[in-house]
């Protein structure tokens, strides 16, 4: 294989395999790095969410609290406290407003309506002092509503007795579910929802789950399609924070979850997997056009470089080869248009080829001399020849001879030396 396509396809091949061990490499922790950024970012968002629901919930709270603050209201007198509440109805958008004394005893402003709650564990909670929120069904519609609870105190400070309670009934399916749905991801296919410390579900796009009470965790001992997210959910509760994946309803989800600050709520945030891979995909595209450029680039590179090698190389080759087999000519020299080592090596044997020419040249001229001087020698010879006694015959002959033989080297060497050209 000569020397011009040995070097550029030997430069090829370690282009072409250096080029695809850099993509692998590249695509791998291209890859790996891409899936764990999108779970940290997911676990980043998780938390910052876990914290805007509950200044969102602390909110709600906030504005109810200051209601129970009212004087009118802590005279915990119905005939006063009724009408004073009607206003703030629709202000605090609820379905009603109750004042519930310290028996357990709810009057309802709009409805009228009056129901004992006292076994209820938010009623308990605010007669403690606990300002908090619960997601129940409803005694009087039997529909899932979101309770919000506050202590009514005697006086303004904080630490006058509880004697009583003010309630807040807001829709079940809609109120915590747009709280949720204000949540953000940068995945178009993310969604938050939040399940209550049974696992029940509270919170969620799907309104149709919060109006069942659906539970994946029971829901899973009879439909096993459900395994996977009633293991990712109870393994959630322990946990308390963390990232998940999981299988759902044909899909592959990867998330995070966090419980809610101030609540036994747990706030679970779920992209689909195929999201990820599809800007994978779309990564590892780039990454092979990338590499495809990368490889013709050094391809045609090698080429070049394979060539700039092998050329000063094979002219010199060219040039000792026609030296070597008789056909020489010293005359001619190589163009000095490489760099670097080649340029030096073409330089060099420039240099070799003109200090050789010099005793060429005195070489052929002592050999043309030679030449000439057998050529009158040969003639002197002639003329003994004719001149020549019978006692000298022999001692010319032998001369003659003699010159001859000169005249036959002196001819080679000329016709050796006619073979250089300098």
């Amino acid at each position: 294989m000569r020397l011009s396509v040995k070097i550029p396809l030997l430069l090829g091949i370690v282009v072409f395999a250096s080029t695809a061990a850099m993509l692998a490499v590249v695509g791998f922790k291209v890859r790996s790095t891409i899936e764990k950024s999108a779970l940290d970012s997911l676990v980043g968002e998780i938390d910052a969410n876990a914290d805007f629901l509950k200044s969102k919930l602390d909110l709600h709270i906030e504005v109810l609290a200051e209601v129970a603050t009212r004087i009118r209201v802590r005279s915990m007198d119905w005939n006063i406290v009724r009408p004073a509440l009607k206003a703030d109805v629709v202000r605090l958008g609820a379905l009603d407003l109750a004042m519930i004394d310290s028996t357990g005893l709810a009057h309802y402003v709009l409805s009228g309506t009056t129901i004992e709650v006292k076994d209820r564990a938010y009623f308990n909670k605010a007669m403690a002092g606990e300002k908090n929120v619960e997601m129940v069904v409803s005694r009087i519609s039997g529909n899932v509503v979101t309770l919000f609870a506050v202590p009514i105190r005697k006086t303004e400070e904080m630490d006058s007795p509880v004697v009583g309670v003010l309630l807040a009934r807001k829709d079940g399916a809609e109120t915590l579910s747009n709280l949720v749905a204000e949540l953000k991801t940068p995945y178009e296919s993310g969604y938050a929802f939040l399940l209550n410390e049974e696992g029940t579900v509270i919170a969620h796009r799907n309104k149709e789950f919060i109006n069942n009470q659906f539970n994946p965790v029971k829901q899973a001992e009879k439909d096993s399609s459900l395994k996977s997210t009633a293991e990712m959910i109870t393994s959630a509760f322990k946990k308390k924070n963390g990232r998940t994946e999981y299988f759902y309803d044909g899909k592959d989800l990867i998330g995070a979850y966090s419980k809610v600050p101030g609540f036994n709520w747990v706030l679970f945030l779920s992209i689909e997997k195929r999201e990820i891979e599809d800007k994978l995909s779309q990564i590892s595209m780039v990454i092979i056009l990338i590499g495809i450029i990368c490889l013709v680039a050094g391809v045609i590179a090698a080429i070049g470089v394979g060539r700039s090698i092998a050329k000063p190389v094979i002219l010199m080759v060219d040039t000792f080869k026609d030296i070597t087999q008789g056909e020489g000519d010293l005359s001619q020299s190589i163009p000095v248009h490489f760099k670097g080592e080649m340029g030096d090596l073409a330089r060099y044997f420039n240099k070799l080829i003109a200090t050789l020419r010099v005793p060429i040249s005195e070489a052929k001229a002592a050999v043309d001399h030679l030449a000439s001087v057998s050529e009158e020698l040969s003639s002197i010879n002639r003329q003994l020849e004719a001149q020549a006694t019978q006692e000298s015959s022999q001692e010319i002959i032998r001369i003659g001879q003699c010159v001859n033989d000169l005249a036959a080297t002196a001819g080679e060497l000329r016709q050796t030396m006619d073979k250089f050209k300098v």
